[in-house]
């Protein structure tokens, strides 16, 4: 999830330490030795990631023949290097928004509204919704990304930055939503949005006069045995993993039964409840909830492009694959299956780095995975050289520091990063997909650095 809710040193503590290999794998007989390989290949694909220090902690659960599996691989918490096991819990950001439109699918099937409804019949009558020409938002609109309503509302301005949406409550979505004006049609458009999968959650809670928490509990939850599954900042638990931004720690995301966005991105789970989900999914039962997430998966529209397609919260790829993920400040988050082969995949980092293109190509080796970059180590005399202050205009500079072999950046403005060393004087980040070169001048003095992202260059001069 974008506020989220969809910018390290060449050696740390990650690598240094032996990790114990945590994981639970079901009992495989000969005959599924060929599912045995690819299982081992997946779990040194997720040990990669971590010994690639794209997070401190990762776990992966999928399910396959029947058959489910766990892997759990890194630090949960890096400080107190409390290891990543199936329980631990991750925020899990905007999957969250397929339990919302699954509980919409539900109240659907149960006759309590429709999703040709217009939203506006649901809503608290201090609350009018914009219209465009004349058309309503209906609550299809709302599940499909296709109300008109921009991500974020214009009057999201948290008291604490790193908390963003806690504080946004009916107050704010009121006043905004009473002065907001619409781009497009309702229908016209696929624009993702935080704020419609919010709105559509706060308006279902209104509907049944229940905090969105009991809401799911009762519809999804309770049925499905998630007892480790909630909404963050509802339940203090040791299990919770600590979130990371590049080495920092971050602040975990919560929200109060006061919060009007948490449909959107607001619940915490591990790989052993998220299997659970996912498991539901695949179910080929009669009853009203596998109906109801079977609903939820059939394609209403395309999202965005002739690849991907969307259903009721759920996107699909190729129409093939059902799929969402979720981000918040420090985590990343990645659920998928294919419906026909029964085969599911959820993979959870407690990192802004996630592994969208791992669960991606489980699903299909067509998929191609991320290429994966070795740092070099350079050493404290190497490191000292790049030190200092580099100026790209007058406004923005650009700040090298070190802490023992660790390199660090931070331009005008913005937070401190680590620098990896591909080689020497080549240099990139794992927050953001940046390259950093530095130019020395014919006495071997280091002189300038060159900044590459988007396909722009920028160059600073050493003055400092």
């Amino acid at each position: 999830m974008k506020n989220r809710m969809s910018l390290t040193s060449c050696q740390s503590i990650l690598t240094r330490i032996q990790l114990p290999k945590m994981k639970i794998i079901a009992s495989i007989g000969l005959a599924f030795l060929p599912m045995l390989i690819f299982a081992q290949a997946l779990e040194e694909l997720g040990k990669q990631r971590v010994e690639f220090e794209e997070t401190p902690g990762i776990a992966i659960a999928w399910v396959e023949d029947g058959q489910s599996h766990f892997f759990s691989w890194g630090f949960a918490d890096i400080s107190h290097q409390e290891l990543v096991t199936s329980k631990t819990l991750f925020e899990i950001g905007s999957i969250t928004k397929t339990f919302t439109c699954s509980t919409l699918s539900y109240l659907v099937l149960q006759h309590e509204l429709a999703l040709t409804d217009q939203a506006q019949l649901y809503l608290p009558g201090t609350i009018q919704l914009p219209e465009k020409n004349g058309k309503s938002i209906l609550l299809l609109h709302l599940a499909t990304a296709r109300s008109g309503l921009p991500r974020l509302p214009g009057n999201l301005n948290p008291a604490d930055p790193t908390n963003p949406y806690v504080d946004y409550t009916e107050k704010e979505l009121t006043a905004y939503l009473n002065n907001c004006e619409l781009p497009s049609e309702p229908g016209s458009k696929y624009e993702y949005s935080n704020l419609g999968m919010g709105l559509l959650g706060f308006l279902l809670t209104h509907k049944k006069n229940e905090t969105y928490s009991q809401l799911i509990k009762e519809v999804i939850l309770k049925p499905l045995g998630m007892n480790q599954t909630f909404i963050s900042g509802e339940i203090k638990s040791k299990l919770l993993a600590t979130g990371y931004v590049d080495k920092n720690p971050v602040r975990a995301w919560t929200w109060s039964s006061q919060s009007v966005i948490t449909g959107a991105g607001g619940i915490v789970s591990c790989t052993e409840d998220m299997l659970k989900y996912l498991i539901a999914q695949l179910a080929t039962d009669k009853s009203i909830l596998t109906t109801a997430f079977h609903e939820a998966h059939k394609e209403r529209n395309d999202a965005g492009s002739e690849s991907m397609q969307i259903g009721l919260g759920w996107h699909i790829r190729d129409h093939k694959y059902v799929w969402h993920n979720g981000g918040t400040g420090g985590f990343r988050s990645f659920i998928g299956f294919d419906p026909e082969k029964k085969r599911a995949i959820v993979v959870l980092t407690n990192s802004t780095n996630g592994a969208d293109d791992l669960g991606f190509n489980w699903l299909d080796k067509a998929y191609e995975l991320k290429s994966m970059k070795k740092t070099f180590t350079l050493d404290l005399s190497q490191v000292k050289e790049y030190e200092g202050v580099y100026e790209i205009t007058p406004t923005f500079k650009v700040v090298v520091t070190s802490k023992g072999t660790e390199l660090f950046v931070q331009a005008t403005n913005q937070p401190k990063v680590t620098l990896y060393a591909e080689e020497t004087d080549k240099f990139f980040l794992k927050v953001a997909e940046v390259k950093i070169e530095f130019a020395r001048n014919t006495d071997g003095k280091i002189e300038k650095i060159k900044i590459y992202q988007n396909g722009i260059e920028q160059v600073g001069k050493k003055v400092q």
